[in-house]
């Protein structure tokens, strides 16, 4: 099953952020390339890790 719209909401500006190789969450976890987010339902919450993996 596709994902819900609401989640795309939550998670769309970190992904962008990370396609454009810009620092995801600077200072608020370890590595600013990665970050733990959550979509906002209430009684079916998923929990996501993005991540931006960089190569040369």
């Amino acid at each position: 099953m596709p994902h819900c719209s609401e989640l795309w909401d939550v998670i769309s500006r970190y992904i962008y952020t990370g396609l454009q190789g810009g620092s995801i969450m600077k200072g608020w976890m370890d590595r600013e390339n990665e970050i733990i987010a959550c979509c906002s339902d209430g009684t079916r919450p998923v929990i996501f890790k993005i991540e931006r993996i960089d190569y040369e």
